[in-house]
């Protein structure tokens, strides 16, 4: 929104086949230089791992093995904070802006959603967890990711339909 910030570069691979959204980088990722630093953030990724859209994380970072699958990260809001209270409407209704135009700009076929606040930010409606039934501006598809804390059979069952 014009001020400086030190946060996370957007991800981007050539011809993306996915980008993994959220609403803005957490400190400790940030302090990284990676994202999904925090635990559930881990744990929300390493089941993208199970379910085979990113290979296994290099390090504990989990950007290359996504690049390798065209699959990159970005957020809504670029400035780092602790969660989505301490994020403003109008941060997000600029991030969203902004993002839309490249995703759009990209072609990106699907969006995945780590949790629910980027799936309302882009949809204006958070939806189920699994494939969102509106599209993006462009056309592209949303899966919102089951929540951290959702039991592991729904979870799994959610997760199984985005493979």
């Amino acid at each position: 929104m014009g001020e400086p910030v030190i946060t996370l570069a957007d991800i981007w691979p050539e011809n993306p086949t996915a980008m993994i959204v959220g609403l803005n980088p957490a400190p400790p990722s940030v302090r990284a230089g990676h994202y999904y630093q925090g635990r559930s953030g881990r744990g929300q990724l390493m089941r993208l791992v199970r379910h085979g859209l990113i290979g296994e994380p290099s390090g504990g970072y989990f950007e290359e093995a996504a690049l390798a699958r065209r699959v990159g990260f970005t957020d809504i809001v670029k400035r780092p904070s602790i969660g989505e209270a301490d994020v403003s409407a109008a941060e997000i209704d600029h991030g969203r802006t902004v993002l839309e135009a490249a995703l759009a700009a990209h072609s990106v076929p699907l969006v995945i959603c780590v949790f629910r606040q980027p799936v309302e930010a882009l949809l204006g409606v958070a939806g189920a967890p699994g494939f969102q039934e509106a599209r993006t501006s462009w056309g592209g598809r949303v899966f919102r990711m089951p929540g951290p804390f959702e039991r592991r059979d729904i979870a799994e069952a959610v997760m199984r339909t985005l493979g």
